[in-house]
């Protein structure tokens, strides 16, 4: 009987360990719906993008998935990742194409190419989506994901990248791309059409949404360098500001940063309940209250990132940083506070942190 217990006991943690190992190197077998997908840039040019996905119950990243899944890369400068139903779309910019993989096996289902300057996804919850395309005469895609196609196309400012949505609305933020506007366009869902062009600050580039359904968006001001790219010769604030959803009033607008300090904030993001938003700012990461009138005194964390996620269960923070363009990045965890608890490799010029 003790002989039994003793091999079934081995068995048993036999099994477990190989499990482990195998988390390490293989894709997990419960599909990928749930996961974190972080978005790897790779070099300008190399080839070198990829897709890392960070799984919340075993705390392991698996990089390359895209490569590992369908034995390819997946392209050129991987910029962004979207969801909808139980599809994922990867946008691949300097590839001029989107790749989309079922979310249970992250297999590709279908690719879309032909695109000018493809930026970020939207899902519109019935198998389709919004995708934002152009470097400076802009339009917004709508895509059939199960047809692999686009559909329709809408007109919007020049070099439009994130979006959020709010009820019937699309909110898409104009940034310029290669040139400068300073506008968000709002997409009505229900016949594709732009129901109104709000002028903010200068370079809008993300958007997300609060806990009362207004919508705040990072402008991250204008920086014109001289012909040797070595002297600044105009910088405008850098702004949050926040529209209503409802009425798409402009209601609040906060300067963050200092005019004159050379800096762009590259990211906004917001955390799961909805009344707290993160930000960069030259001297680090910061944390304000949807409530607040003006930008906090001190960063939660001193340091720059390229992107940051909060952990809907846990408050923790998520946070990417590009050490250079040749080597990994890294996938750095932070108590609520803001101490530091563990690092997880990636790819190249991880860029972005995405969650269903």
């Amino acid at each position: 009987m003790k002989i039994k217990f003793l091999i079934a006991s081995i068995f048993l943690l036999t099994f477990i360990t190989i499990s482990c190992e195998k988390e390490d190197t293989e894709p997990a077998d419960e599909g990928y719906a749930s996961g974190l997908v972080i978005t790897n840039e790779g070099a300008f040019g190399n080839n070198n993008g990829s897709v890392s996905l960070y799984c919340r119950d075993s705390a392991k990243v698996t990089n390359n998935l895209f490569e590992k899944v369908n034995g390819r890369n997946p392209g050129d400068v991987v910029q962004s990742f979207g969801f909808e139903q139980d599809k994922g779309v990867i946008v691949v910019n300097n590839s001029q194409k989107i790749e989309i993989v079922d979310l249970e096996t992250f297999e590709s289902t279908g690719t879309i190419t032909g695109l000018s300057y493809p930026r970020y996804f939207k899902g519109l919850g019935n198998g389709t989506g919004y995708l934002t395309n152009g470097n400076e005469e802009g339009e917004v895609y709508l895509l059939n994901l199960q047809q692999a196609e686009v559909t329709d196309t809408v007109e919007v400012g020049m070099g439009p990248e994130q979006m959020e949505r709010s009820g019937d609305y699309v909110f898409v933020a104009n940034s310029g791309g290669w040139d400068f506007d300073n506008t968000v366009s709002v997409i009505n869902i229900n016949d594709h059409s732009v129901e109104k062009e709000i002028e903010l600050g200068d370079v809008p580039y993300s958007v997300v949404s609060d806990a009362n359904e207004n919508i705040w968006v990072l402008c991250r001001g204008k920086l014109v360098y001289d012909d040797s790219y070595t002297e600044i010769i105009e910088e405008t604030n850098s702004k949050l500001v926040k529209i209503n959803g409802s009425t798409l009033e402009v209601e609040e607008t906060i300067v963050i940063g200092e005019k004159g300090d050379g800096f762009q904030p590259s990211f906004l993001t917001v955390c799961p309940s909805g009344m707290e938003l993160y930000f960069d700012d030259i001297d680090g990461l910061y944390k304000m209250d949807t409530g607040a009138n003006s930008q906090p005194s001190t960063p939660l964390i001193e340091r720059g990132f390229s992107n940051v996620w909060i952990e809907p269960d846990t408050g923790d923070i998520f946070a990417l940083t590009i050490p250079d363009y040749s080597s990994a990045g890294q996938l750095r965890i932070y108590d609520s506070e803001g101490r530091e608890v563990n690092t997880h490799d990636l790819g190249i010029g991880p860029n972005g942190l995405f969650f269903q």
